[in-house]
């Protein structure tokens, strides 16, 4: 069988941090087209017999993960599946995941999201990081071209994703510009509301509004960087920000009525007007001043999740169902 799909994973300090997202990779129904790439400082934790059951896999050893889009950018450069896409250590996925991006690509399309759903649902937080983050495509979403895909979350064509050259870290890092850009140059978007991600959120409080404050100033470093904006347009969106906490809080609502999860409401609205806050200050120094070091303080929030969620979130969910906790 042709090999079809390169999926990464990234140990932040050892390969063993994958061996979770890997078991559930072995259970999918195209797993004999799958390409599995291990990204990791270390390969201890990691047996090769865990990783022989896919058709071809292979190291991709780095001297450290420093950022998630050097990481990512290591991998891609290394895969040989004309589609590449990222199963984060902290994530599963329905069995037939990968199937349905690949047979989504066959169809014509560049990029491929996927749809979302809470494993850990027990606290508010989680909900708001989800809905904050990813909200276009929590599930239930249909099947669709879709102008928003998520970010670290979703199939690439991999020819498509070389062509940035030497921003291909900066573009892996921030997919929120990326997809920017991929509209921009008319590229054919597409969201597979049957390949289901089941995804750990942050549930500390203080650790999601650290992280939105930095995914915010790294997205808008990178929006930047990629669209080459001149500084009159850089100030012109920073004179802006203002604005931005009231139109990412109008879109999160959209989504959580769109997903009928009215129960959410209106608690929920505490912690994100508080994340969409600190987001939109970071956005304003992305855009006045760049991203800093931003990529570096979200690589442990991103790639060792669950030293980030709440004691109550630590049981075992499946995700399907739970409401956050009083």
């Amino acid at each position: 069988m042709t090999i079809q799909l390169s999926v990464l994973t990234i140990g932040y300090e050892t390969a063993g941090e994958c061996r979770s997202v890997i078991r559930d990779l072995q259970r999918q129904s195209a797993r004999d087209r799958i390409e599995l790439l291990v990204v990791a400082p270390d390969q201890s934790g990691l047996e090769e017999h865990e990783l022989s059951c896919f058709p071809a896999w292979r190291w991709v050893t780095v001297d450290g993960v420093r950022t998630c889009g050097d990481a990512m950018a290591a991998a891609v450069t290394a895969a040989s599946a004309p589609f590449v896409t990222y199963a984060e250590e902290h994530s599963t996925f329905d069995p037939r995941w990968a199937e349905r991006l690949i047979a989504a690509h066959a169809a014509g399309y560049d990029a491929v999201g996927f749809a979302m759903e809470n494993a850990n649902p027990a606290t508010l937080t989680s909900w708001a990081h989800l809905y904050g983050q990813f909200g276009p495509v929590v599930a239930p979403v249909a099947s669709g071209e879709s102008p928003a895909l998520a970010g670290h979350h979703a199939s690439y064509r991999r020819s498509l994703l070389l062509e940035y050259g030497a921003l291909l870290p900066t573009v892996l890092e921030d997919e929120a510009a990326l997809v920017l850009d991929l509209r921009r140059r008319g590229r054919r978007l597409y969201i597979a509301g049957d390949a289901v991600s089941r995804h750990v959120n942050i549930s500390r409080f203080g650790a999601y509004m650290r992280m939105d404050y930095l995914g915010q100033r790294s997205f808008a470093s990178s929006r930047v960087r990629v669209g080459r904006w001149p500084r009159w347009k850089r100030l012109a969106y920073a004179a802006a920000v203002p604005l931005i906490p009231l139109v990412r809080l109008r879109r999160v609502l959209g989504h959580i009525r769109r997903s009928r999860r009215d129960h959410l409401m209106p608690r929920i609205l505490v912690p994100i007007s508080c994340a969409v806050a600190a987001g939109a200050w970071g956005e304003m120094l992305g855009y006045l001043v760049g991203g800093g070091d931003t990529a570096l303080r979200k690589a442990p929030v991103e790639l060792q999740r669950r030293r980030f969620i709440a004691a109550a979130d630590l049981g075992p969910t499946d995700g399907s169902s739970g409401s956050p906790a009083r």
